[in-house]
């Protein structure tokens, strides 16, 4: 199944953000288009509730949203299959944003899909190709997924075994290749992990963790930044229900605004950086006033 990206947003006439989630590992067996809708879907099937389509856009009337769909199985993958899996993420997004390519971008994932958004931004970072991306993206919002937090060997081989428990918990046997592609940490290893810590401080961030049966801790799910460039909120969710709601059902309205209002503040820090941007390049296209052009005070002669 080739990648693609599903809008379930339109935002209004003239959109001024697009907004991005991105699912993590299949699991075993489940249809890879299900699981992208599945992944932020409250209930069953077509009667289930998606509040990236339904809810978000009542908050954000003028965002673009959209579900990425792709085949998670990269994630079983050998790294060079897994930074290609990045491109495909970023030509993706291109060929969504050909209208305006530096309309400011929010990325979110949910579990190894912030794996993914993570090895793109370091793939744009390195190819001027992507560079209109990387410009754009203001925001990041991660769900559960495990960054390890720090570079000793015991958080490489935590965050291999953390990535490792997320595939059992889908289905996935001890003996399966992708099991054995986890656990030492390779794919996820020092390459990406290195790359993106330089990369930091270029967004707003979002940290996301989840509070019942607790797959990824509070210490791998977050970077540990300075508070305003990292927000830290538990949810009480598990790993696989933190990203689903049903805002009909008050538990779940009231997980639904700690998210709600985590994406406004983006969007509202997202756009006070486009106003900034847009006024520095009104100043960089004023003509300046030629000296030679000004009209001088006749000199008396004596």
């Amino acid at each position: 199944m080739p990648p693609a990206l599903r809008q379930l947003a339109q935002g209004g006439e003239s959109p001024k953000i697009d907004i991005v989630a991105v699912h993590g590992l299949n699991p075993k067996g489940k249809d890879v288009k299900q699981h992208a809708w599945d992944t932020w879907r409250k209930g069953d099937g077509d009667k289930g509730k998606i509040w990236l389509q339904e809810d978000l856009p009542k908050s954000l009337p003028e965002a673009r949203i959209f579900l990425y769909e792709y085949d998670s199985r990269v994630f079983s993958g050998k790294h060079g299959e897994f930074w290609e899996a990045g491109n495909k993420f970023l030509d993706c997004l291109q060929g969504k944003r050909r209208g305006d390519r530096l309309r400011p971008l929010i990325l979110v994932g949910h579990s190894l899909g912030g794996l993914l958004i993570k090895q793109a931004l370091v793939n744009a970072h390195d190819n001027s190709h992507y560079a209109d991306i990387e410009a754009s993206v203001k925001g990041l919002v991660f769900f559960g997924t495990p960054h390890a937090g720090g570079n000793t060997d015991s958080a490489k081989n935590k965050l291999g075994l953390t990535a490792a428990n997320i595939a059992k918990s889908l289905g996935f046997p001890a003996n399966d290749s992708i099991i054995k592609v986890l656990t030492p940490g390779s794919l996820f290893g020092d390459f990406l992990r290195e790359s993106f810590r330089h990369q930091l401080e270029n967004y707003w961030i979002v940290s996301f963790w989840e509070e019942k049966s607790t797959i990824v801790t509070k210490e791998s799910a977050t970077f540990g930044l300075p508070g305003h460039r990292e927000t830290i909120l538990g949810l009480e969710a598990d790993h696989s229900n933190m990203c689903k709601f049903n805002t009909e059902i008050e538990d779940d309205k009231d997980l639904y605004d700690f998210v709600e209002n985590n994406f406004y503040w983006l969007y509202e820090e997202a756009m006070k950086e486009a106003a900034i941007g847009t006024r520095f390049e009104e100043l960089k296209q004023t003509e300046p006033i030629n000296p030679e052009s000004e009209s001088k005070p006749e000199m008396e002669l004596s």
